[in-house]
């Protein structure tokens, strides 16, 4: 860390302290202060300061708190001098804090809340045992015994509220991540969802590309038998022949990219009530990025448990998606809705908004590859049109379900997916 960063955070951490130093009580004499800001320091020491020397960031302290409190003296009317005597000790009790914590607490990442208690114990009594001495001499006044005894149960009484914080400060950081890491969990199924689904349509391909090595194969057969120039024979047999290279490739690529999904998020199986949370909560982030305050309904009947987790993803997000676009293209708010329940033998999930619907004339086409309403309106490029298609082969070729589809002009949509539960729980 450099050192102008060290000045900042210790000039902070100086003013923090100097402020909550007002919060306080006097005993024994009118200057000798009990404030809450000692139960505060040995927490910004080992938060905000962590990186920092305890004993320069409790001398900028010190230096604050007296300033500060010089200050506010000579506001007040007091002398120069005399409200400099009666002000040190409480800046001195500071540095002698520092000193302390320095030896107790010599490592601020590997210190254990019970060191840092009983740190934050000593160094609070050692300190204001020193600031009485120091007031005791000035003043010209005995350390009686009582107060010692009355210093060991204000240490006690910080040291508590300390404790409490640092209970509560672990709990928080364990919240943090803990949430963090239930975001990255998210991201990281989503991603998956997204190359598992992109993974099934290269797998779809390379039966494209099979057929076609083998029809090139097969017209190379064919124009052996015509009276063709051998270099259009060749030529015909050399196409065959990189198709195939191509589908090597090709398989390879997907090898790869599945054996790295499946080791970067080995899930195997998913309750249907996790795969709603997160698609619900990521959504809401996503629409939040765009400013759009539209509400997600998710409900379901039965939360099964399925191996098929990646796929049921997909088509919900891609469902769940357009029906957010329908919704945006003409306001910002709106509703979407996930309903599950179980019919028989089967599973079905609705998917409704209440966006402007679709054309009746466009029903029919709307799970066509290539055809889309939608187009980007700063690029004006127009949507590939392949959401619907591959929710559609993905419904019917892998689940074995049917899709069906409800809309008119003004009265929003809803798309029906019956599922077998066979299909997702087999």
């Amino acid at each position: 860390m450099n050192r102008r960063r060290q000045w900042k955070m210790n000039l902070l951490t100086g003013a923090v302290t100097a402020v909550i130093s007002q919060i306080y009580w006097n005993i024994f004499l009118d200057e000798f202060r009990v404030s809450l800001a000692v139960a505060i320091l040995p927490i910004l020491l080992t938060t905000i300061n962590k990186e920092e020397s305890s004993l320069a960031t409790c001398g900028c302290v010190s230096c604050m708190v007296f300033l500060f409190r010089w200050a506010l003296a000579i506001i007040n009317g007091q002398g120069v001098i005399g409200s400099m005597q009666t002000i040190l000790p409480g800046g001195l009790f500071f540095l002698c804090y520092g000193l302390f914590f320095v030896f107790m607490v010599q490592n601020k990442y590997t210190a254990s809340v019970t060191r840092l208690t009983l740190a934050a114990f000593s160094c609070d009594f050692i300190s204001n045992l020193f600031e009485t001495l120091v007031r005791s001499k000035l003043f010209f006044t005995l350390v009686q015994a009582e107060r010692i005894l009355y210093l060991f149960e204000v240490a006690a009484i910080r040291t508590v509220i300390v404790v409490v914080l640092l209970i509560l400060l672990k709990n928080y950081r364990t919240l943090l991540t803990k949430e963090e890491h239930e975001k990255r969990y998210q991201r990281l199924f989503l991603m998956t969802t997204s190359l598992k689904t992109e993974l099934y349509f290269m797998r779809k391909n390379t039966e494209n590309v099979e057929t076609i090595m083998g029809n090139a194969y097969h017209l190379y057969e064919m124009l052996s038998d015509l009276d063709v120039p051998q270099e259009t024979q060749r030529l015909s047999l050399a196409i065959a022949r990189d198709v195939h290279e191509i589908k090597k490739d090709y398989l390879r690529i997907i090898h790869g990219i599945e054996k790295e999904v499946d080791e970067q998020y080995p899930e195997k199986k998913m309750h249907l009530k996790d795969s709603l949370n997160i698609l619900q909560e990521s959504t809401y982030r996503m629409m939040e990025s765009k400013n759009l305050d539209i509400k997600l309904d998710f409900r379901y009947q039965k939360d099964f448990l399925t191996d098929k987790h990646y796929s049921l993803m997909a088509i919900l997000k891609n469902l769940e998606n357009n029906a957010i676009e329908a919704i945006a293209s003409v306001r910002s708010s709106g509703l979407v809705e996930i309903f599950e329940q179980q019919e028989g033998d089967s599973y079905v999930f609705s998917v409704r908004d209440d966006g402007p619907g679709i054309a009746e004339k466009n029903l029919t086409k709307i799970f066509q590859m290539g055809f889309s309403t939608k187009f980007d309106k700063q690029t004006g490029n127009i949507y590939r049109g392949v959401g619907l298609a591959g929710v559609k082969a993905a419904v019917e070729e892998e689940f074995h379900g049917k899709l069906e589809v409800r809309s008119a002009l003004g009265a929003g949509t809803e798309f029906r997916i019956t599922i077998p539960v066979a299909s997702l729980e087999g």
